[in-house]
């Protein structure tokens, strides 16, 4: 189904369901294109017809509502991060390459993908671009499991942060960078966690700006919210200070509360 004809059919579902900009960050010398999606997990009884038919036998096969509720949200937020008026949703296909990173068939722009309990989140960006994004659940039984991925130096971190973040915020999102940044590597966790050490942070408002140890090059830029933190990373020459500061009004603006 063209995305034109699916808005207009469902046009409830979308406006409940889905959130989405375009937005063009503006580097010293470049411009770089970038289409951002998040999305709810939608209703039992919601449509699928931007699933594909395979999608949806996949869909139907998965035994536990977890699973399936996981698998819808990625597949919602990066069809709606890369499709276009006249795209015909079903035929947007996601796929993995050998290290599992998600990529669209067909097309040369990059896309990053995200999930946790009932929210997804995708960005579709321009491929001299190198982006990672992660959502993470606030969640105080993971405290000690965030605590023994995160050293001394960090959690010293948090005592700079005005006003102060409670700790199982601030852990989760350090969390999220890390997660991030390890999806632009493209190696995920499988290599030590130490290697995306977060060496500073500043908080205004909230949002949060870290940068890495070990990877001047990007910044995390993360959105708290009460119950999740959402975090990008990208490389910092892509944006000047005024680029920034829009970018982050408009996540500010689009993510849930």
């Amino acid at each position: 189904m063209l995305y034109t004809t699916f808005a207009r059919q469902y046009e409830p579902f979308l406006s409940s369901t889905v959130r989405k900009i375009s937005f063009e960050l503006e580097g010293p010398e470049e411009r770089y294109g970038l289409k951002l999606s998040v999305v709810s997990l939608p209703p039992e009884d919601g449509p699928l017809d931007y699933l594909s038919a395979a999608e949806k036998e996949q869909y139907f096969g998965f035994k536990y509502p977890r699973r399936r509720n996981s698998y819808l949200l990625g597949k919602l937020a990066a069809k709606m991060a890369v499709a276009e008026e006249q795209d015909d949703l079903s035929e947007i296909r996601v796929d993995h390459g050998i290290l599992c990173q998600p990529m669209v068939a067909g097309r040369d722009r990059k896309i990053t993908i995200t999930h946790c309990d009932t929210l997804g989140a995708a960005v579709d960006y321009d491929p001299r671009l190198l982006i990672g994004v992660d959502m993470e659940l606030v969640d105080e039984k993971a405290m000690d499991a965030l605590r023994r991925i995160t050293s001394k130096e960090e959690e010293g971190l948090m005592v700079g942060l005005e006003p102060p973040l409670a700790p199982p915020l601030f852990l989760t999102l350090l969390w999220t960078a890390k997660e991030a940044m390890s999806k632009v590597l493209q190696t995920g966790f499988t290599v030590p966690t130490e290697l995306f050490e977060i060496k500073t942070c500043a908080r205004s408002g909230q949002s949060v700006i870290s940068q890495f140890k070990n990877f001047p090059q990007f910044k995390a830029i993360s959105i708290l919210r009460r119950e999740y933190v959402f975090t990008i990373v990208l490389p910092a020459k892509a944006m000047t200070d005024s680029s920034e500061a829009r970018f982050l009004q408009c996540l500010q603006e689009m993510l849930p509360y």
